[in-house]
């Protein structure tokens, strides 16, 4: 019976004592504050532009399809790379937090994109890319796909098809 009492005297001690050193230690220990990681967003789109009366013919009817890289996280992400399937691939060398591939033209009083295109007049059309850096993160938001579609009412004077049908004669 002694033995079994130093026992369990020994194990509540040395309980005790383990349980005062982690808080001892949480206590000591300042929380750490480690920035989040880096993460990468693609963003991008499609513009239909009309120019303004005095512009020139180049400048009255126009479009322009583009795309950037933001990191939304919060550590510097170094070898950036934006790449349009099928076209241009632009890299840079660190990207900081909050901070975007793009940047503002104080000349032309606008953002210059890593990734644009530009031409007269404006009908349907697409564009589509990825971006990746050294630094592993979520790759969810890495691909984007853009598009503009004219889309079109329906004439009203011309009769739909019979519902089950393929709309052809049937000849």
């Amino acid at each position: 019976m002694r033995n079994s009492s130093i026992g369990l005297r020994r194990a509540l001690t040395t309980a005790a004592a383990a349980t005062v050193m982690a808080a001892s230690a949480a206590v000591a220990t300042a929380p750490a504050h480690a920035a989040s990681p880096g993460e990468l967003v693609i963003r991008g789109g499609i513009e239909c532009h009309f120019g303004q009366k005095g512009q020139t013919w180049d400048n009255l009817w126009y479009q322009v399809r583009w795309m950037t890289v933001v990191n939304v996280g919060g550590t510097t992400m170094r070898n950036v790379n934006l790449q349009e399937v099928g076209g241009p691939r632009v890299t840079v060398a660190e990207l900081k937090p909050g901070k975007s591939m793009s940047k503002w033209n104080t000349k032309t009083r606008r953002w210059q994109r890593p990734i644009e295109t530009r031409w007269p007049g404006c009908v349907p059309t697409s564009i589509s890319g990825y971006t990746w850096a050294d630094t592993y993160e979520d790759l969810g938001n890495n691909f984007g796909y853009w598009s503009s579609n004219i889309d079109r009412p329906a004439n009203p004077r011309i009769p739909a098809p019979p519902a089950g049908s393929m709309g052809s004669t049937g000849s």
